[in-house]
């Protein structure tokens, strides 16, 4: 993963992404498999409590949905009363997708969040391609962190168990209120990090809505076309129109996008059936979707580079395509980022149609969390406690300074006040921008830095689509072969969609990945995910 993505928030943006490779709710047996089973009433889980200071200009419709938020309040609130720390030095790993920041002694930014926590937070962090390894290194050598973002790693229960602290003592129940800015997390997130009946970390929160497809509204208008398509028809057609090779200018550049997998009304990685669960490459309507697929290909509908990993920021930005998925909030996030670039820039969310009509296709539903911050177990209480003061700080909620600091840097060198009191990024915002935005992160809101209307669509969006969702079958569930073997399996069936999708391999030849598949793991994760059910 590369800025864009970062800044785009790709939590729950792959196709094939084990739901249960990291999080669970867990009792387990000694030497075996974790079984699944709801938390006991009164164990692990912290009492939720809103920090409610800031009232959102667009309350959420729906569990599913973000609360919007014109304008950051200003002056901006304190959310922590009392510095974290008292000169005292925290180290701590994560992953990124930040390709370079300054060191600790050149990043204002950094040396903004250590001033404000009272504390030198010593973070360290690779690729998150390269990370699982890294941290079982670290884990084998016995070489940790106080602290570190745990990625999906075999026996990831037991690792916990052996490794790292239980957090029930000090969270769970009313004990959370020390940590007001954690006590503010949903209860759905603190969920996944319960693993054998203890609270194992402090996880980041995720977006419900995990995807959405973007379309730049401002060249729409410029063609004199319309984002209006109720089937699949009408689709292809719209992506006709606005397709002009001449120009340089496709409908889209994501073959892989979950938006058109909606409009097959696939399932969300897992389905319950009569039968059991069934994945959605093993779907009977998955050859449809990549017959269409593959025909928007052969139409040149798809900008010709969009499997050679291409800059999609300066190609939006030209645009070399109009239709855009990201994640979550992610374009909340990243509009004051793109504005500059593209000086016309406008984008709304649109909804996928149904193939055959009748309304919109489901929306899949993400992972009520994207981590899980780990606490090091042989830490004495007092020091356990400090990183937990340094988790809640890094956990403000929207509205605060601390927030502001966390997301945007440090005032007058990597961001700047408008005459609202809205941030506003630098020059500098790219340059020193380094992985504590997401460490452990805050609940998500929709704000978009002096664009309201980003936030209005955005909204619009979540409280249009929020009554047709889909969950995924297993979220929440662990399977050590999904941790193992997911990686190699994803790769395999996306480079055979590729190829099916670029004509260099039949439709008709689907079952054969299927069972190439399952005879290499996906059937032992149904039986796992099925055990647990």
């Amino acid at each position: 993963m590369d800025r864009r993505s970062f800044l785009l928030g790709t939590a729950g943006a792959g196709a094939l992404t084990a739901a249960g490779a990291l999080t669970a709710c867990t009792s387990g047996s000694p030497g075996g498999a974790p079984t699944r089973s709801a938390p006991a009433e009164g164990g692990p889980l912290p009492t939720f409590r809103a920090y409610d200071e800031v009232k959102p200009d667009i309350a959420p419709a729906n569990e599913h949905c973000l609360p919007g938020f014109h304008l950051f309040p200003s002056p901006a609130l304190t959310g922590v009363a009392d510095k974290p720390g008292n000169g005292e030095t925290v180290t701590a790993w994560s992953r990124t997708s930040v390709s370079v920041a300054p060191p600790m002694d050149r990043n204002g930014w950094w040396q903004a969040i250590n001033r404000g926590m009272g504390l030198t937070l010593a973070l360290q962090w690779v690729k998150s391609a390269e990370y699982p390894a890294k941290v079982q290194t670290m884990i084998a050598s016995d070489d940790l962190p106080d602290v570190m973002l745990l990625p999906p790693i075999p026996r990831l229960d037991q690792v916990l168990q052996a490794k790292f602290a239980d957090l029930s003592p000090y969270l769970a129940g009313n004990a959370v209120n020390d940590y007001p800015m954690l006590a503010n997390f949903p209860t759905a997130a603190w969920e996944t990090a319960v693993f054998n009946g203890q609270l194992c970390g402090v996880p980041q929160p995720g977006v419900p809505i995990g995807l959405r497809m973007e379309v730049r509204t401002d060249t729409l208008e410029q063609l004199g076309v319309e984002a209006n398509f109720s089937t699949g028809t009408e689709f292809l057609e719209f992506c006709r129109t606005v397709t002009d090779r001449r120009a340089n200018r496709f409908a889209m550049v994501q073959p892989h996008a979950a938006f058109l997998k909606v409009m097959h009304d696939l399932p969300n990685v897992w389905e319950k059936t009569e039968r059991g669960l069934r994945h959605e490459i093993e779907s009977d309507r998955f050859p449809g979707y990549l017959a269409f697929v593959a025909g928007m290909w052969s139409d040149g509908l798809f900008h010709p580079d969009s499997f050679l990993n291409p800059d999609l920021v300066t190609m939006f930005q030209q645009p070399n395509f109009l239709l855009y998925e990201v994640g979550g909030d992610g374009w909340a996030r990243a509009m004051p980022i793109y504005r500059p670039g593209a000086p016309t820039l406008t984008v709304a969310p649109v909804i996928a149609p149904r193939m055959e009509g009748g309304g919109g296709g489901a929306v899949r539903i993400s992972q009520a969390a994207t981590g899980l911050l780990a606490v090091n177990k042989s830490l004495s209480p007092d020091r356990i406690a400090l990183v937990l003061r340094m988790l809640n700080w890094t956990g403000a909620a929207f509205g605060t300074q601390e927030y502001l600091a966390l997301q945007f840097g440090e005032l007058g060198n990597t961001y700047t006040l408008d005459e609202s009191g809205q941030p506003a990024s630098t020059k500098n915002f790219s340059k020193e921008i380094f992985p504590i935005t997401l460490f452990p992160g805050s609940p998500k809101v929709m704000y978009a830095a002096g664009f309201p209307e980003v936030t209005d669509n955005e909204c619009a969006y979540e409280r249009a689509v929020s009554g047709n969702v889909r969950l995924n079958a297993v979220a929440g569930l662990y399977s050590e072969t999904a941790v193992t073997k997911q990686t190699t399996l994803d790769r395999d069936v996306q480079s055979a969609i590729a190829d099916v999708i670029q004509g260099r391999r039949p439709v008709s030849s689907w079952p054969e990945v299927v069972k190439t598949w399952a005879d290499k793991g996906g059937d032992q994760m149904r039986r796992e995910y099925e055990d647990l059910l």
